[in-house]
C-alpha cells in the first residue's frame, strides 16, 4: 500500500518537516514536555526523501506496534492472545495515515513506548513491576501521557484475553475459529475504512504539485482531467501546464476555469495554506521579488522546510542578497539529504545567477512600485511593458482579459503577439477579435 496507493503521502510529509543535526534543533524539542516524540518523528520523516527507505521504515514501525505487545504478552503470561487485540492500534493508525495532515509522531511515540515496555519485560517479573511505574511516568513526560495510557490499556486487554479466554474455550477447533473470525473482522473493517477514507481529490492535488516541481506538464494536465469537482489550486496548476505545453492560447476554455481570473493565480487573501503555492507562477514569470514574498510568507506559516529554504536561497542569490542567501544555506547544510544542494548553491552565491532562474529586467530610472497582491492583471501589464519578449506574461495577460471579459483591452494588447513566433493567429484570439469588429461595425 505504501508503494502504490499511499505513495504520494511520503514526499508530502517529507516536504513539511526539516530535520537538522544541531544542538539548537534538539534543544527546541527537549525544552517542552511531550515534544521528544515529534523529534523522533521528524528524524524518521527525513528518510521519506528516499523512495524505498522511508516506506520500509514506516512499515517496520507499524508492524512493531503489533509485534511488541505480542512479545510482551508472551513474556508476562507465556500465552498468546486469541483475539489478536494488538492488531487494532497499527490498523487504526494505518487508516489515519491516509489523511495528509495526520501527525506521524502518534505512530513513533507509541512505538517508543512499546519498545521501552518490551525492554522492561526482559527483566524478572518483580523487577518489571517496580520499574514499570517510574518508566511509564518518564515516558509520559517525554512523549505525552496518552501513550503510556494506551500501552497499558492494550497490554491489560491482551493479558486478560490470553489468560481468561482459554478457561472458557478448551476446544482447539473453536479456539482457532475464534482467532480466524477476529482476523476476518479486522481485515473487513480495515478494508471498508480504508476505501471510505481514501480521498482521490487530495491525492491528485498532491501528485499534481509534485509534477509541477519536476516540470512534468503533460502529467499535470492528465491529473487535471481526472480531477472531479472544483479546485482553485488545480485550475492554477492546470493553466501553468497549458502555457508550458503551448496550449494556452488554443485550449484555455476547454478546461474548467471555475474561478474566473482567479483560476490563473492565487490572490493573497490571508489564507496561510495558500502561501506554499503562490511563488510558482511569479517565479516562472520572472517576477522574482513577488515570488520571494510568497516564499517568505510560507516561511512564517510553515517554518523552515526544505522547499521554502531552497526557494529563498535561489531568490536571494538572483536578487543580489548574498548574506541572506548564506543564512539559509547554513541551515540546509545541517540536514542529511539537502546538504549537497546547499553546497552547490553556496558556489553560486558570488555569481548572482541560478541556472533556470531569470528575473525580469527592470528599466532604469523607473520608480519603485508595490505589487498588486489581489489582482494579477496590473502585474502582467507591468511585466509586459518591462519585458516585451516575455511570452508567458503575454499569454497570461490575454487569458486574464478573456476570463474577465475585457474585450477592448484584449484588442488593445493583441498586437503584441507579433513579437512571438506563432504559426498563425490562435483560433480563440481570432474569434474574439472578429466578434469585437462585428460589434463595433454594427454600431
Amino acid at each position: 500500500m505504501f508503494m502504490d496507493s499511499l505513495a504520494y503521502l511520503f514526499p508530502y510529509h517529507e516536504q513539511q518537516q526539516l530535520f537538522l543535526f544541531t544542538r539548537s534543533y534538539l534543544a527546541s524539542y527537549l525544552s517542552e514536555p511531550g515534544k521528544s516524540g515529534e523529534y523522533f518523528a521528524n528524524f524518521v520523516i527525513q528518510f521519506f526523501y528516499l523512495p524505498y527507505t522511508g516506506k520500509s521504515i514506516l512499515a517496520f514501525i507499524l508492524s512493531c506496534l503489533y509485534l511488541l505487545p505480542v512479545l510482551i504478552n508472551r513474556r508476562l503470561t507465556a500465552k498468546n492472545d486469541p483475539l489478536q487485540i494488538a492488531l487494532l492500534p497499527p490498523l487504526y493508525l494505518f487508516i489515519q495515515f491516509e489523511t495528509p495532515d495526520f501527525e506521524l509522531c502518534r505512530i513513533t511515540s507509541l512505538f517508543c513506548t512499546f519498545l521501552v515496555t518490551y525492554l522492561l519485560s526482559l527483566l524478572p517479573r518483580k523487577a518489571f513491576c517496580y520499574a514499570a511505574i517510574p518508566c511509564f511516568a518518564l515516558t509520559g513526560f517525554m512523549l505525552g501521557w496518552i501513550y503510556p495510557a494506551v500501552v497499558f490499556a492494550i497490554l491489560l486487554l491482551t493479558t486478560c484475553s490470553a489468560r481468561m479466554f482459554p478457561l472458557f474455550i478448551t476446544n482447539l477447533k473453536i479456539y482457532t475459529s475464534c482467532t480466524i473470525l477476529c482476523l476476518a473482522i479486522y481485515a473487513s473493517c480495515t478494508f471498508y475504512s480504508f476505501v471510505r477514507a481514501y480521498n482521490m481529490r487530495e491525492r491528485l492535488l498532491i501528485e499534481t504539485e509534485n509534477h509541477v516541481k519536476k516540470q512534468e506538464w503533460e502529467q499535470v494536465l492528465s491529473c487535471a482531467k481526472k480531477y472531479r469537482g472544483e479546485s482553485q489550486l488545480m485550475d492554477y496548476f492546470c493553466n501553468m501546464a497549458l502555457y508550458h505545453t503551448g496550449r494556452m492560447p488554443y485550449d484555455l476554455l476547454k478546461y474548467t476555469q471555475s474561478y474566473g481570473i482567479n483560476s490563473l493565480f492565487l490572490p493573497w487573501v490571508g489564507d496561510p495554506r495558500q502561501s506554499r503555492y503562490g511563488h510558482y507562477l511569479y517565479e516562472q514569470l520572472g517576477y522574482i521579488n513577488e515570488a520571494q514574498r510568497w516564499a517568505s510568507e510560507a516561511l512564517v506559516v510553515y517554518g523552515e522546510t526544505a522547499p521554502t529554504l531552497l526557494n529563498l536561497i535561489r531568490y536571494n542569490i538572483v536578487n543580489g542578497r548574498q548574506e541572506v542567501a548564506m543564512r539559509f544555506i547554513r541551515i540546509l547544510k545541517q540536514s542529511l539529504f539537502y546538504s549537497k544542494q546547499a553546497e552547490e548553491y553556496e558556489k553560486l552565491v558570488p555569481t548572482g545567477k541560478v541556472p533556470g532562474l531569470a528575473s525580469v529586467s527592470l528599466q532604469k530610472g523607473k520608480k519603485a512600485r508595490f505589487a498588486n497582491i489581489r489582482n494579477l492583471g496590473p502585474e502582467l501589464v507591468f511585466i509586459c511593458e518591462q519585458d516585451p519578449a516575455n511570452r508567458m506574461a503575454f499569454e497570461y495577460l490575454m487569458s486574464y482579459l478573456i476570463l474577465s471579459n475585457k474585450t477592448e483591452q484584449f484588442v488593445k494588447y493583441l498586437p503584441r503577439i507579433k513579437q512571438f513566433s506563432y504559426p498563425e493567429m490562435p483560433p480563440l484570439y481570432q474569434t474574439l477579435l472578429d466578434n469585437y469588429k462585428q460589434t463595433h461595425n454594427s454600431l
